[in-house]
């Protein structure tokens, strides 16, 4: 099952890196084509900016995940030396179901969000489309996020090495 859950991990990891790097190859295309346009016809590209915008939000809070795989992510570090270093193990393991709980319950604030901005109909005022599926990167993040900690909770030979400091 551990081989499983690592294989799943890693093709959602990868998965993720690609979404979030097209993203930021679109941002860069999207302006440079804009500075382009200004320089050759004086007028800027319509919406490149916003699109940029956007792009750079989906690249952005893909970041978040992305992290969270890498184990780059932040944790209180103070908390270590109040408890003998035997516990670390089971420490590691709370603290994994804790991050996850929390991810959960800012999941289902995002859902929620998501879903009442599409009721309300809620558009760009640029290119007059819907927001929800951009906004759906909300509830994604923090219900892969928390996936992630339940698995490391589980499978603590999952749980990346932490980046913190480097």
């Amino acid at each position: 099952m551990q081989g499983f859950v690592k294989t799943a991990l890693a093709a959602l990891y990868r998965a993720e890196i690609v979404v979030a790097c097209t993203a930021f190859v679109l941002v860069a295309t999207a302006l440079f084509a804009d500075v382009v346009s200004r320089e050759l016809l004086g007028n800027g590209l319509f919406g490149a900016q916003k699109f940029a915008v956007f792009c750079t939000a989906i690249a952005g809070l893909l970041g978040f995940t992305i992290v969270v795989h890498a184990g780059g992510h932040l944790r209180i570090s103070v908390v270590d030396r109040m408890f003998p270093e035997s516990w670390y193990p089971v420490m590691m393991r709370v603290g994994d179901i804790i991050s996850g709980a929390i991810c959960v319950f800012l999941g289902a604030y995002a859902v929620d969000f998501v879903i009442n901005s599409a009721r309300l109909g809620e558009s760009d005022m640029v290119f007059r489309i819907k927001l929800w599926p951009i906004q759906m990167v909300l509830p994604y993040l923090f219900l892969a996020s928390a996936l992630r900690y339940f698995c490391f909770a589980a499978f603590p030979a999952l749980r990346p090495e932490e980046k913190e400091g480097e």
